[in-house]
């Protein structure tokens, strides 16, 4: 990157089902890899990505704040999604019920004043672990909120193990952010 270029910051924020994959999904963003000791996030973590060479002048700040309902309730989820350029709404793909929860997700990210203005993405992870049946049953429950663009713009279903559909979520990121 040469001297000249300036860099835009843009928060990314991954909210979700409790042990779906968050902090993978955001290792995996962050570093290109995966280990298999990734424990799960007390509270709240992050990482700076360098998009480059995807797109020269971007950085992604990647915010994982843990699924537990006493995070999520918490004063500090105001501060936490203060400035976020988009939210990832994550569920367990293999786990069908767990979209469910998403909606609890979205509510409480709709307090943020520059919601309207984000970029929404729904994610499922664990796609190595999803069988036909499973995936099926996923379509129809995920229509619904593809179905409210305000609510939803685009969805995703990876495996941050596998490296399945990771660089089409990074690149649409990347390509959406461009336009902000």
């Amino acid at each position: 990157m040469g001297s000249n270029t300036k860099s835009t910051l843009h928060k990314i924020v991954i909210l979700g089902t409790p042990r779906a994959g968050k902090t993978s999904l955001m290792v995996r963003l962050a570093k290109g890899s995966i280990t298999d000791d990734i424990k799960s996030t007390r509270g709240i973590d992050f990482h700076v990505v360098q998009s480059e060479p995807i797109a020269e002048g971007i950085k992604l700040q990647i915010w994982d704040l843990a699924g537990q309902s006493h995070y999520r309730d918490t004063g500090m989820f105001d501060d936490f999604v203060a400035g976020a350029s988009g939210f990832i709404f994550c569920y367990d793909a293999s786990d069908a019920s767990s979209i469910r929860q998403v909606d609890n997700w979205i509510e409480v990210a709709k307090k943020h004043k520059r919601y309207s203005e984000t970029k929404k993405y729904l994610v499922g992870l664990k796609a190595d672990m999803v069988d036909q049946g499973q995936q099926t049953a996923l379509h129809s429950l995920v229509d619904k909120y593809l179905d409210q663009t305000d609510i939803i713009s685009k969805h995703f279903i990876v495996s941050t193990h596998k490296e399945i559909n990771i660089d089409g979520l990074i690149h649409e990121i990347i390509e959406d952010l461009q336009t902000l």
